[in-house]
């Protein structure tokens, strides 16, 4: 049930957040993002295990408990109450603020890129320790502890370079940091109202 509760805590809290709304893959998957950094970082205050799916990570009772949603986003519950530490509640934040920008399908194909969900059996549990070997050597992983790392490591991904930063593709490839999370979330926002403006011209 804590899960459960904590789900609603991520549905409640970071939903508006979210182009796509937070349906039930979407949810498992920043599920998923939010344990594997917890496990790296140490932060880890959930005892939850995932499953290798075919759509991904798959907690299973998240998914009998959500199942009946299908693809549409989960509405709120403010009834349901979750508390959490100021430090893990900005650790979770951060975490979901670095993921939830992707939709359901991105993030799901995200995931089968990793190396603990292709070396998993099928239906079968994921292991902390390989998580803690695959995710702990990637950049992002050098974000934690929050507020020790001088620079700002993003998370990889060729579709987040191309989108959401504009970059030239040969950029894509490489292993780059900003001088703050700060500066990346301004050049982000940035680059969003950027493409903004150029579709509305595009539709006109």
């Amino acid at each position: 049930m804590k899960t459960i509760k904590f789900s609603y805590y991520l549905i409640n809290n970071f939903s508006q957040l979210s182009p796509d709304g937070i349906s039930p893959l979407k949810l498992q998957k920043l599920l998923y993002y939010v344990y594997v950094w917890g496990v790296v970082a140490k932060s880890k205050f959930l005892d939850i295990k995932f499953e290798k799916w075919d759509f991904g990570p798959v907690n299973s009772e998240v998914y009998y408990h959500f199942k009946s949603i299908g693809k549409n986003s989960i509405p709120k519950d403010k009834s349901v109450k979750f508390n959490l530490s100021n430090n893990e509640k900005k650790f979770v934040s951060f975490v979901i603020s670095n993921y939830i920008k992707f939709d359901a399908i991105t993030l799901s194909a995200m995931t089968h890129k990793d190396l603990p969900w292709q070396s998993t059996p099928h239906n079968k549990v994921i292991k902390e320790k390989s998580i803690k070997q695959f995710y702990g050597k990637l950049n992002f992983a050098k974000n934690f502890p929050l507020g020790h790392s001088k620079y700002f490591y993003p998370v990889e991904t060729d579709l987040h370079y191309a989108y959401i930063l504009d970059m030239p593709s040969n950029l894509g490839k490489k292993t780059f940091y900003f001088d703050s999370y700060e500066e990346y979330l301004q050049l982000e926002k940035q680059s969003q109202k950027h493409f903004e403006k150029e579709f509305k011209e595009w539709l006109q």
